[in-house]
């Protein structure tokens, strides 16, 4: 785990130890103060004496003030275990407690790279996973998704994950801040957001004609104050105007409702927004992120004055006094329409900007728990070359590496059952799609292409809608083929157990024509099976690739190293024997 949070870690510890060891003073004190207080007190209702008056006040006093000294300990220390559980979360990945944590993710992933446990119960997604706001996780979702990247948005992840990962200060604080606003697992930014999209239209006349009334009903109570004019003068045009305040009010019913609510639900972002802020960032990405989060707490401070004005409509004697004198009610419609004519939008981009600084803290995960970690170099050629490739969701003391580089080729990797064969593909495949956000992977060296990813791993049926699993095979297929007649993009293409839903005959058929096809396409091809019939097509870009076992003490025991060639031996039958299926 890395170094500089097992540091904050331990200096959290010893944090928090001081500050038990005050809250526990601070209680001694505030128990003793309060019982000479309380004696006094008595003393004083006893004997009347107002030296006794004044010890007990000072005392009192004392025990305020410690009360308030005693609460600002006890939040130091929800802090600090506030930060000790967000490290524990990281430390988890360690181990498999990670597992156990709960995802609150909307509906179901069907999407064919989900093959590579990318979305899901014990996935990618699980694994790295720091969101807090229901935006952060469906924009990491939808970036592990690869729905849209490019080199340039790869490049541009790069930059911010490579800063992001030497500053776990801020990681940690960002993290703490987010978890403190109320009901962050619950809260829909866009949803809120929407309101502001409701049209309404800003009246300029009506607010003149609002604030002219003012003037003159100022100058009129000033007038009646001084007895020049009758009071009833004031009174009627207080009622004139506070009559017109009111059917004003009702026609703008909803867009003070929405005042309200989005500024009570946005303002708690405001501790988060000024720690991006007050943060040095040097990652053209990560500055831009920065510019649209300051633009955004302007909006935010204009949203909460708004809503500050609004609070006084609430109660019933500032409600007519600021209505009769200064057009409230006017005053504060005039100013949300020029926050959404304005302002708005960088309110909104601020937003988004944050939910991406979100996934970009998510999507450095793998670098403070892997000892192995690389950023990936993107490769202008179809070409990969990987070593000391693991798999990121297994401990990484106990996952074995393996180096491995191809060129425009079709691997054919055979071995026994459990030897790693589907293992090896998920390492490479999952690999990908953290290289395809920008983040480090699992490896010394991963040097890859910019391509499109495809996926044939665990196909389903689907009885509901009458698919088998081989017709699932199929269409998988020929989306690849379809995909490559109207693209241009290199492909990486993962194929386990081809065909494995049908017959031996058909299978063998079918699996060599896919091959053929297949090596006439710019990609890189993966491709498990039992049937050596494979091994032998004459072809020189099938290259074979096999994982093998050894036997001992009646035991089997694989190595998990992907090697060259044909694999020569199978399990089955021993494995059969072993769960007495046959003799």
């Amino acid at each position: 785990m890395d170094k500089r949070l097992l540091e904050i870690k331990k200096d959290c510890l010893q944090n928090k130890k001081k500050e038990e060891k005050k809250s526990n003073s601070l209680s001694y004190k505030r128990l003793l103060t309060f019982f000479i207080f309380f004696i006094t007190i008595c003393l004083y209702i006893y004997n009347h004496h107002n030296i006794i008056l004044i010890i007990s006040l000072l005392f009192f006093i004392i025990f305020i003030i410690l009360v308030f000294c005693h609460n600002k300990v006890i939040k130091n220390i929800h802090k600090i275990d506030k930060y000790l559980e967000i490290i524990t979360r990281y430390e988890n990945r360690l181990t498999d407690k990670w597992q156990n944590e709960t995802l609150n993710q909307e509906g179901e992933f069907d999407h064919p790279i989900n093959d590579l446990d990318i979305i899901g119960d014990n996935s990618l997604l699980k694994y790295i996973n720091f969101t807090n706001s229901i935006g952060g996780l469906k924009n990491l979702i939808k970036s592990l998704s690869l729905t849209n990247y490019n080199k340039k948005t790869i490049l541009n992840n790069q930059s911010s994950i490579t800063e992001l990962k030497d500053k776990q200060s801020f990681i940690l604080d960002f993290q703490y801040e987010i978890s403190t606003i109320d009901n962050i697992k619950e809260l829909n930014y866009s949803e809120i957001l929407s309101y502001f999209n409701q049209k309404s239209q800003d009246n300029k006349i009506v607010l003149r004609i609002s604030l002219i009334l003012s003037a003159i009903t100022i100058i009129i109570a000033t007038l009646s104050l001084i007895h020049i004019l009758p009071v009833y003068f004031f009174l009627c045009l207080a009622l004139i105007q506070l009559a017109f305040t009111y059917f004003f009010s009702k026609k703008y019913q909803d867009e003070f409702s929405i005042i309200d609510k989005t500024a009570r639900d946005l303002s708690n972002l405001n501790k988060l927004y000024q720690l991006i802020i007050q943060t040095t960032f040097t990652s053209e990405n990560n500055q831009k992120l920065q510019n649209n989060i300051q633009k955004g707490q302007r909006s935010l401070i204009e949203l909460t004055k708004i809503a500050s004005l609004n609070s006084y409509r609430l109660n019933f004697i500032t409600y007519i006094i600021f209505n009769v004198f200064f057009s409230l009610n006017f005053i504060i419609i005039h100013k949300y329409h020029l926050l959404l004519k304005h302002k708005i939008t960088a309110l909104k981009t601020s937003i988004q900007s944050l939910e991406e600084f979100e996934k970009l803290i998510s999507l450095t995960t793998i670098c403070f728990v892997k000892k192995q970690i690389t950023l990936p170099i993107i490769s202008d050629t179809l070409k990969i070359e990987l070593k000391n490739i693991k798999h990121p969701l297994l401990k990484e003391d106990n996952c074995i590496a393996n180096d491995f580089s191809c060129n425009k080729d079709i691997n054919i990797i055979t071995g026994s059952n459990m030897s790693g064969k589907t293992s090896f593909m998920k390492t490479i495949g999952i690999n990908l799609v953290l290289a395809y956000n920008g983040a480090y992977v699992n490896a010394s060296t991963f040097n890859f292409p910019i391509t499109k990813l495809f996926t044939s791993i665990n196909v389903k049926d689907d009885i509901n809608k009458g698919i088998s699993t081989f017709y699932g095979e199929l269409k998988r297929i020929k989306d690849i083929l379809d995909y490559s007649e109207k693209n241009n993009t290199p492909m990486i293409i993962f194929i386990d157990e081809i065909f494995k839903g049908t017959n031996y005959n058909d299978r063998i058929l079918g699996a060599k024509e896919t091959l053929k096809q297949l090596s006439s396409l710019n990609c890189i091809v993966f491709l498990t099976t039992h049937d050596f019939e494979l091994c032998s097509i004459k072809n020189k870009i099938i290259k074979n690739y096999h994982f093998s076992e050894q036997y001992h003490q009646n035991r089997i025991i694989f190595d998990y190293k992907i090697k060259e060639g044909q694999c020569h031996t199978t399990n089955a039958k021993y494995l059969m024997r072993q769960m007495k299926i046959i003799k």
